[in-house]
């Protein structure tokens, strides 16, 4: 039951994360979204860091990595996804983050902690074949006002190509200093780069549009994703198995591509259908045969 639950909750929290997105950036500017979103979350982090009588002390030598992650998880990531989910679409932020186990794997070979297969290369031709489904259709859709799928898009698969590159580069960080001082140091770096963001996005910021659905997006992104669900996901993995894990997990796009049918009314073509499938596959196999 314990393990059930587990999954459960990280497969909900990763699922509905693109659609309470949708939510809070309609009635809050993006910009200074990320800042009080992780602004909170860090917040949290330390008081836990506090808690546990951790030191912030770390080596002068990962001073430019630790400043490299900062800048991944806050300013790039947050830039790129509250953007993207403003001029995209929440099912598609869910098929493009599936591929974040796809883009760790390839980080993984790069850095030489992973052999490249060559039998990998099919399933990952055809996520990529898949991802250019959905890109072309972006090209030939007819113009929507406030909408730009192309821009919206690219931004969101840039901000799952940051989130891979700081979940790849952070685990030598995590094995050496442990993963709760690894994300808060990350966090603080991160806040205090996106403050000159933020305040040059002040004059935007306003809660005139916030109801009961923007708060509950809010603290969805806030408490469960930003927060929660990254100390959870580090234990689920000392009692699941990474790979009956990262499969389960892997059906969160399926769930969000549904509910963002059912509660944003999202219009979900052959395209985009066709497109989502062959990369969900791709995903699916690569991860099947990486174990």
């Amino acid at each position: 039951m314990r393990k059930f639950l587990l999954v459960f909750f990280l497969t909900f929290t990763a699922a509905f994360t693109p659609i309470a997105a949708k939510y809070v950036v309609a009635a809050i500017s993006p910009l200074s979204l990320a800042f009080l979103r992780f602004g909170v979350a860090t917040l949290l982090l330390i008081i836990v860091f506090l808690y546990k009588k951790e030191s912030f002390k770390i080596e002068r030598k990962d001073y430019k990595l630790f400043l490299l992650l900062g800048a991944l998880v806050i300013p790039i990531n947050q830039f790129c996804f509250l953007i993207g989910i403003k001029f995209s679409v929440a099912s598609h932020s869910g098929v493009m983050y599936a591929c974040t186990p796809l883009i760790i794997y390839m980080i993984s070979i790069k850095l030489k902690n992973e052999e490249f297969n060559l039998k990998k290369l099919l399933t990952i031709s055809l996520t990529i074949i898949g991802i250019m489904v959905i890109f072309y259709e972006n090209l030939i859709a007819p113009k929507v006002e406030g909408i730009n799928y192309l821009l919206g898009d690219t931004l969101l698969f840039l901000a799952v190509a940051s989130w891979s590159m700081y979940l790849a580069f952070s685990q030598k960080m995590v094995f050496k200093y442990g993963a709760l001082k690894t994300q808060t140091v990350s966090f603080i770096i991160g806040i205090v780069m996106y403050i000159p963001v933020f305040l040059y996005d002040m004059d935007n910021l306003n809660f005139d549009k916030v109801n009961g659905l923007v708060i509950l997006g809010y603290l969805h992104l806030t408490i469960l994703v930003a927060f929660g669900s990254y100390f959870l996901y580090s234990y689920s993995q000392k009692i699941i198995k990474t790979s009956t894990l990262t499969t389960l997990t892997n059906t969160s796009p399926i769930v969000t591509i549904i509910f963002s049918w059912l509660l944003l009314k999202e219009n979900l073509s052959y395209f985009f259908i066709f497109g989502a499938s062959l990369t969900m596959i791709g995903v699916f196999l690569t991860q099947k045969l990486k174990d």
